[in-house]
């Protein structure tokens, strides 16, 4: 059992690791290109990747006699709105906030099954809930307050997080008719699509000088090859393994690599209420994920979703 668990432990702390300095990354270019233009690129890479993985047959997908309306649904919330959001978000906000804000992604996951469907919390898991409710609060109040942060980045990024956590409830449903990679190549091409129309149709114009950059270059391919594709395999391959119950905390640890990139890397500032919001936010994500929470239905469904990427225990 112990080898068993070894390797879905080490894909969730390697996954943890990359989605935390995807902050850092992000940050780095988000004023030298467009946030459509960084979409764009990312999504594009990201989806070329994958379709490297499937034409060398590293990966198989199937698309055959499947309906395609939930892949366009499940796209339009994950990664459209979630990482549109997210990626304006971060002109405002700093790496340190948003990935404390991302903490928030498995409360509100648990928050919309136990709405839609139907999933029981014991009382813990209610006050845990709230306790770190409270703590993502108490950092957009103060952000605004001591930090001189703009209040619209927190908000942009708590939108990107309530986008996740929506299209995780969605996935759990409708994911029964897909594999993982069947979406993820799915959400990695309609994204690609998607925000290419809107970066041609927009004002903004692609910067394709940006790509005689080296640091430019470095960061687009970070954010496209590992911080979408890569991270998806891993967290697809720990949640398979691990079940979504036990590999939510995993989902955490990113608070805290872009935390540290943040401070040690970027130099951004950091302040008490930073500190104070951060464990409120952790212990109640621990207190969440404490035995007592009914994975019954959750189980019966065969799929589970985390960090907007399906997967079925």
């Amino acid at each position: 059992m112990r080898q068993n668990n070894t390797l879905p432990i080490m894909a969730g702390l390697l996954g943890a690791i990359i989605v935390g300095l995807s902050f850092l990354f992000l940050k780095n270019i988000v004023n030298e290109a467009s946030a459509l233009s960084i979409l764009s690129y990312r999504f594009t890479i990201a989806f070329m990747a994958m379709t490297v993985f499937i034409l060398f047959k590293i990966v198989k997908v199937n698309f055959r006699n499947k309906p395609v309306l939930p892949l366009i649904l499940f796209s339009l919330i994950q990664p459209v709105l979630a990482f549109s959001f997210q990626t304006y978000g971060m002109k405002y906000a700093t790496s340190s906030e948003a990935g404390i804000i991302t903490a928030l992604l498995p409360i509100f996951v648990m928050v919309f099954a136990s709405l839609f469907l139907k999933e029981s919390t014991s009382l813990i898991q209610k006050g845990s809930i709230l306790l770190s409710a409270g703590g993502v609060l108490y950092i957009g109040f103060m952000s605004g307050v001591e930090g001189g942060s703009n209040l619209i980045g927190f908000i942009l990024i708590l939108l990107s997080v309530i986008s996740m956590a929506f299209y995780s409830i969605l996935a759990r449903k409708y994911s029964e008719q897909f594999s993982p990679l069947e979406l993820t190549y799915a959400m990695m091409g309609i994204g690609m699509v998607m925000f290419n129309i809107i970066l041609f149709v927009s004002p903004d114009k692609a910067d394709f000088s940006l790509f005689l950059e080296p640091n430019f270059i470095l960061s687009i391919l970070y954010l496209g090859v590992f911080a979408s594709v890569v991270s998806s395999f891993l967290t697809n391959y720990m949640i398979a393994k691990m079940g979504a119950s036990r590999s939510g905390v995993f989902v955490n640890l990113s608070t805290i690599v872009s935390i540290v990139a943040g401070v040690f890397i970027l130099n951004e500032a950091f302040y008490t209420y930073h500190m104070i919001g951060t464990i409120l936010i952790i212990v109640g994500v621990i207190g969440a994920n404490m035995k007592g929470f009914n994975n019954k239905s959750l189980s019966n469904k065969g799929n589970n979703v985390i960090h907007g990427i399906a997967v079925k225990d």
